[in-house]
């Protein structure tokens, strides 16, 4: 399947994309999805499995475009006989932007973050994971030995555009992509308010 060229996009430094907030009710989540070539928007059917999850399964997938050329898309799509399903081969994805999620506070834990900077194709990503205390972020994720982690509140930057940047609460990493993954220290609030939500991994889980 062929992606969207990136070109060039410009985000101010302090715009982000928005906190997690209620899913829609009904119809697939929408996923954006980048490659080194461009990226796409495509509606998903999880079967009720995290994001992490599901992108951590089988190689090929089944998909819907969604055409996100003319505005930003809507938070889902109601299949429909005029819709073409299609195979994506995941190991081509280097980052997931999932859709925002509901968070329930009573399921939200205390867990220590640390700061990592990666570089994945021409992307260079920059933000924050959620890790046992005295792991150290870079081994641990490795050793999860998943396709696809989260990182959070992450910073994405195209290296072959100067004024490329673009912010995101949750982005899923291909970590069998990652060309370069760097420790930087602990986050300036050590220990985050983690949902226990689609996209939220327990440490060793």
């Amino acid at each position: 399947m062929s992606f969207w060229p990136l070109g060039r996009r410009h985000k101010a430094p302090d715009e982000a994309r928005p906190a997690p907030v209620e899913a829609a009710a009904t119809g697939l989540p929408l996923v954006e999805l980048w490659t080194a070539a461009g990226r796409r928007t495509v509606a998903i059917d999880p079967g009720g499995r995290r994001m992490t999850d599901f992108l951590n399964g089988d190689p090929i997938v089944k998909v819907v475009l969604v055409d996100a050329t003319g505005g930003d898309p809507p938070a889902s799509l109601e299949p429909g006989p005029h819709h073409e399903w299609r195979d994506l081969d995941i190991d081509e994805v280097l980052l997931a932007f999932p859709p925002p999620q509901a968070t329930d506070p009573r399921r939200r834990l205390h867990r220590p973050r640390q700061l990592i900077e990666l570089r994945i194709g021409p992307f260079e990503v920059s933000g924050s994971v959620s890790v046992p205390p005295g792991a150290q972020a870079a081994g641990f994720l490795f050793r999860q030995g998943g396709r696809f982690e989260p990182v959070t509140r992450a910073t994405v930057r195209d290296t072959r555009f100067e004024l490329f940047e673009q912010r995101a609460e949750v982005v899923l990493v291909n970590l069998r992509r990652v060309d370069v993954l760097r420790d930087v220290g602990l986050a300036e609030n050590v220990e985050a308010d983690v949902a226990e939500g689609p996209d939220a991994k327990a440490p060793g889980g």
